[in-house]
């Protein structure tokens, strides 16, 4: 009996696998617990219709996020922080700021996961730099202000 696996299990078999199994087998074993069904024409059917839609979800995901990083990269964000008589900062510029700042300025939505931030939250005026990840081949680099107020 020929089967299709629904479930990974590590060093058996993946997800989307034939296989030729006894039919004891999968109908005590596999089929109770959902790891497979048995491939029938509709089910092999259904089952490549799937693959085609999620390949095309992951297309389109990864076309948004080149686009993304190519409308931030570059950009600077200015912020304006009450500071001290020696020239430093009340508080510092955080993910939650720039999200925030990016959301007004360019509607896109992000999450602290994207933001990458080297030297760590910004206490100092003037320029500095940040990065924001949209995935391991699209990456943005963002210039952020701080003025005295």
């Amino acid at each position: 009996m020929k089967v299709l696996f629904l479930k990974h299990v590590i060093n058996v078999w993946k997800e989307g696998d034939i296989k030729e199994v006894k039919p004891g087998y999968a109908a005590n074993m596999l089929f109770p617990k959902w790891y497979a069904i048995e491939l029938t024409p509709a089910a092999e059917k259904q089952y490549k219709a799937k693959l085609k839609k999620e390949e095309t979800h992951k297309r389109e995901m990864t076309e948004n996020r080149h686009n993304l990083s190519e409308i931030l990269n570059h950009k600077k964000l200015e912020f304006t922080l009450k500071t001290w008589a020696n020239h430093k900062v009340y508080w510092a510029v955080g993910e939650k700021d720039i999200i925030a700042e990016i959301k007004k300025k360019y509607k896109i939505e992000l999450t602290k996961k994207h933001i990458e931030m080297p030297d760590g939250h910004i206490k100092k005026l003037w320029e500095s730099q940040i990065y924001v990840k949209f995935g391991k081949d699209a990456m943005a680099k963002l210039f952020i202000v701080i003025n005295e107020a």
